[in-house]
């Protein structure tokens, strides 16, 4: 009985110190209002879950699949109890292009219960304003999208003809978000992935 005790003493000494890194970031996130999966959203909708949220768009060749890839590498980390208990949020810096259809196909991609967000420029600029995010068009023309190495491809229809993009870089800090919605912890995709796994946890059990 008392190594019993002792290990639970241990565990919750361990769950605290957890905890104790992962303040509230005071002034980072808030409620907004969007497109996610092609049904209009406020971000308190997610109350009572833990989010991870982070932004990109479909054209992105690099570090958008490869944050997508880490997304699913993180939510397989987790039983299917904590994925319930989790919702990821990929927000698109390129509204005008990524469609509500196009987005959700693009992170449906990688795992069908990851949330694509879109919206109106204006919606989308709020987001980024109240994560403290940046975004930034690369040059001042379109590029031709089948010179970019993309995950999905976007139908066109054939009056719109070739079908063009801007390019972006972005922020690409990963938001932690708890069941208050109060951002937690800015995580990367070179945060080990148990690290993570256990301050979602953390936040799960709280």
């Amino acid at each position: 009985m008392l190594k019993k005790l002792l290990i639970l003493s241990l565990l919750f000494c361990s769950n605290l110190a957890m905890a104790e890194t992962l303040p509230v970031l005071s002034g980072v996130g808030g409620n907004f209002s969007a497109i996610a999966n092609g049904e209009e959203i406020e971000f308190n909708d997610y109350r009572g879950k833990v989010v991870v949220l982070s932004f990109g768009y479909t054209n992105c060749a690099d570090i958008c699949p490869l944050t997508l890839g880490y997304y699913k590498r993180l939510y397989n980390m987790l039983s299917a109890e904590e994925q319930q208990m989790i919702r990821m949020l990929f927000v698109t810096v390129d509204p005008e292009y990524d469609t509500p259809t196009h987005i959700k196909e693009f992170v449906g991609h990688f795992n069908k219960d990851f949330i694509g967000v879109t919206g109106t420029r204006a919606q989308i600029d709020e987001i980024i304003s109240l994560f403290h995010a940046e975004y930034n068009k690369l040059s001042t023309g379109v590029v031709a999208t089948d010179k970019i190495r993309r995950i999905t491809q976007k139908e066109v229809s054939e009056e719109t003809g070739e079908d063009t993009a801007y390019l972006y870089s972005h922020t690409v800090s990963l938001y932690l978000v708890d069941k208050e919605g109060d951002t937690r912890a800015l995580q990367y995709t070179g945060t080990p992935i148990e690290e993570f796994a256990d301050k979602i946890r953390i936040l799960i059990n709280e």
